[in-house]
């Protein structure tokens, strides 16, 4: 399920004129807006701290958003984009990154890149040009890179000026390209293969040169990707899927590959039992000490371990997991029934709370 001249930054709002115009704008979008939702609480200039889930909505029903939860009032704003704008986001709302004062949601089966003000959530500007966007990261202070492609056709990393809020190059990667994350400056892909799921590769990017320095060969469809804190990357891949005693699916190749840049290595854990992989699978501590990844249930693992664990941390299945970097709280995604529920490191859980629907990812904000 499921974008050179330069100019002066336009997402900088530090003259006092344009401050007070952004909050006489914020108080009429707040009295005139039409709520999707009649339980929203009304979207204010100071609330906008907390978690930011991603929901992918169905598929040709744009029905996703990205729903907020105020971490210090306890607030739930299920559909925070539809409250502020009065329109949906777009069909499949894929992910989401904040950088300074703008935020960037990225549309799949919409094929767009739509900015929004960090401080009020309504629209700056709207970014085409995409063919199948997967996963947005901010590569350095002034510049954002976009995974795009299905495996067949638009296979590149498209990179998105700050300045200009509009695509500034393109790089042909391998195919199908899905998160994206960066590390010591530098930019790595996961490259599960796309819709062929034939991929078995992190590649490396270096953003000063915009060109790939390091391709890693891994286990069978690398869907996600995180950093530990030995500055180690680690794989999450879901194999190969059989359908052929559908709807019994079965995946060969899976496993989490561990790439020891220092070295330059690369280690894999199997996975001999496969369940329902998502795209959000992997996560790490607010320390970066340890591992979680989501199965058949949510598991961890020290960084140091060269096997799965042997039981469970919390025997659910969910769809994505993230960590809060504050609390060090584990986020984990249930699209089944729209929640997202918080668990501690021990897997007790701490709280949940309604989601707009289909919940695949969270970002925060403090």
């Amino acid at each position: 399920m499921r974008l050179k001249l330069r100019q002066a930054p336009i997402y900088i709002y530090n003259n006092t004129l344009r401050t007070g115009l952004i909050t006489l704008a914020l108080t009429a979008i707040i009295l005139s807006s039409c709520e999707k939702n009649t339980q929203d609480p009304p979207v204010t200039i100071n609330n906008l701290k907390g978690i930011f889930v991603v929901c992918e909505g169905s598929y040709g029903h744009a029905n996703g958003d990205i729903s907020f939860y105020d971490s210090k009032t306890r607030q739930v704003t299920k559909n925070l984009y539809y409250t502020v704008n009065g329109v949906e986001p777009g069909d499949v709302v894929q992910a989401f990154e904040i950088a300074d004062t703008l935020g960037f949601i990225l549309v799949n089966n919409s094929q767009k890149l739509t900015v929004v003000n960090m401080k009020t959530f309504k629209v700056v500007r709207t970014i085409y040009g995409f063919s199948y966007p997967r996963s947005i990261v901010r590569a350095d202070q002034n510049t954002l890179y976009i995974s795009n492609g299905n495996g067949i056709s638009g296979n590149y990393i498209y990179s998105i000026s700050l300045h200009t809020l509009s695509k500034s190059d393109s790089l042909p990667v391998p195919t199908g390209p899905e998160k994206l994350i960066c590390l010591n400056s530098k930019v790595y892909a996961a490259i599960p293969g796309g819709w062929n799921n034939d991929g078995r590769s992190v590649i490396e990017i270096d953003p000063a040169s915009f060109s790939i320095t390091n391709t890693f060969d891994v286990a069978s469809v690398p869907v996600d990707i995180v950093a530990d804190k030995n500055n180690n990357i680690w794989a999450y891949c879901k194999g190969v899927a059989d359908y052929s005693n559908y709807p019994e699916v079965t995946y060969s190749g899976a496993g989490i590959s561990k790439i020891e840049l220092s070295s330059k290595t690369v280690t894999t854990i199997p996975i001999t039992n496969m369940s329902s992989p998502g795209i959000n699978n992997l996560a790490v501590s607010a320390d970066g000490s340890v591992i979680y990844f989501l199965n058949d249930a949510l598991y961890s693992m020290p960084v140091n371990s060269t096997s799965l664990p042997a039981s469970k941390l919390v025997d659910q299945q969910f769809y994505g997991v993230d960590v809060d970097p504050q609390t060090g709280d584990i986020v984990c995604l249930d699209a089944v029934n729209s929640k997202a529920v918080v668990f501690n490191t021990s897997g007790v859980k701490q709280l949940d709370f309604e989601t707009a629907t289909f919940p695949s990812s969270a970002l925060f904000s403090y």
